[in-house]
């Protein structure tokens, strides 16, 4: 997932409004060649305030589109602004609060808004005297815990934003009138706020270090691997599995980093703004945990899984629904990290030893 806004996402949006208001000027053109008698009744007022409509359906489609874009591009840092977020540090739960994840899907969502809103002084709505100002805040709303932490997702399928502070629209002719209320997306067929809970309630609960615990009893032997990372995409598969027993969810597991080395991993997070709020920290910069990967050798190292510390990589890929992005569609993935110290050594059980 490209991180910020890419060249090719504002192009797309533009051409979308182009071919929108084209259609919609062909249509209205058909429609007073016929109708000539009722177009003469109209007033200025009048149609300046269809043209306003009109922009405030574009402006609320595209909400839709960059709040989808923007949900795929935060569960792919992990959840929040930054990539490579640490769910486990230090073999401690981290996740991230749902503060940074409405934080990071806010930002992200405002970026790819106000790069639609800065296209059309040269599209076709500019043509027809409509004018649009940047948007200071896109709001997120998402169904709750009660409704995310069920087994069954539908309840919590989707999510709200708005688009607020900001973003007057103006019609300058045939008439002046302008819109300075929020527009309202509603963002349906996308499980980002299901798994975040549901992630995030398994994460509290050290589901990882309880997983990689009971493997390491079953086999006996945590050398074996490829079995502690079986055990672990089991765990995360069968936590987001419908009541039914459907896998939507598929997961890879990845050892990014063994060894001492990965003991000074920079995990840990800056302290999140509030949502809608410029930042007054410092810049983070985010090719320190990329650099430091990069720095032991390579981003990946053969699994090893001896009794030392690691760096997993673990990604859920939804495969339910496909969301929009410039990219076309795509499945919702979380990645997630976690820093876990010496993976737990059970002493063999009396039975399995009198077997070997």
């Amino acid at each position: 997932m490209q991180k910020g806004i890419s060249y090719s996402t504002v192009v797309i949006l533009a051409l979308l409004g182009i071919l929108l208001v084209s259609i919609w000027s062909y249509s209205q053109l058909s429609s007073g060649a016929q109708y000539a008698g009722t177009y003469s009744s109209r007033t200025s007022q009048d149609i300046a305030v269809s043209r306003l409509e009109l922009a405030k359906r574009f402006l609320t489609q595209n909400l839709v589109f960059s709040s989808q874009a923007a949900s795929l591009a935060v569960a792919a840092n992990g959840g929040t602004q930054f990539p490579n977020t640490y769910w486990y540090c230090g073999g401690q739960p981290t996740p991230p609060q749902l503060s940074e994840v409405q934080a990071a899907l806010s930002n992200q969502s405002l970026n790819l808004l106000n790069s639609y809103v800065s296209t059309i002084p040269d599209s076709e709505l500019a043509k027809a005297g409509i004018q649009v100002s940047n948007y200071g805040c896109t709001a997120v709303y998402d169904p709750g815990q009660i409704n995310c932490m069920q087994q069954d997702s539908t309840r919590c399928e989707g999510f709200q934003t708005t688009g607020t502070n900001g973003g007057t629209i103006q019609v300058t002719t045939p008439s002046a009138v302008q819109y300075n209320g929020d527009i309202t997306a509603d963002n349906t067929n996308n499980r980002f706020f299901w798994m975040y809970y549901k992630l995030y309630d398994d994460t509290m609960k050290n589901g990882l270090p309880r997983a990689l615990a009971a493997a390491t009893r079953a086999s006996c032997n945590s050398q074996n691997c490829q079995g502690l990372l079986n055990a672990i995409c089991q765990h995360y598969e069968t936590l987001l599995a419908e009541p039914d027993g459907t896998k939507y969810v598929q997961c890879q597991t990845k050892v990014v980093c063994t060894g001492s080395a990965c003991l000074n991993t920079p995990c840990d997070r800056p302290p999140v703004q509030p949502v809608c709020q410029k930042s007054t920290q410092a810049p983070f910069d985010e090719k320190t945990i990329s650099s430091f990967l990069d720095s032991l050798g390579g981003k990946i190292v053969s699994a090893q899984c001896a009794q030392q510390p690691q760096i997993l990589d673990i990604t859920l890929t939804d495969t339910k629904f496909n969301i929009p992005s410039d990219q076309g569609l795509q499945p919702l993935v979380w990645d997630i990290h976690a820093v876990e110290p010496q993976p737990p050594v059970a002493p063999c059980r009396p039975v399995d030893a009198g077997l070997q």
